[in-house]
């Protein structure tokens, strides 16, 4: 379990990003049928990617981007 979670939300030239950072223990995998395999299905549908690292001893890092056109 992490106690701590850094949130870093951004956008630059037509692309969103949110960068998701936690101190657990690490060994999340999206191909294991976790609640990340959904969000990856729903942000291909516009294009958009989840990249996982989460290395035994952690941290895990979730990176969300998805082609942005601000109004």
């Amino acid at each position: 379990m992490a106690s701590r979670v850094a949130v870093r939300i951004r956008y630059d030239r037509g692309v969103l990003r949110a960068e998701i950072t936690d101190d657990g223990i690490g060994g999340a995998d999206a191909s294991a049928g976790s609640g990340l395999r959904g969000v990856e299905r729903r942000l291909s549908a516009f294009d958009g990617i989840v990249v996982v690292s989460s290395p035994p001893g952690g941290p895990t890092i979730v990176v969300l981007e998805v082609p942005c056109v601000l109004s």
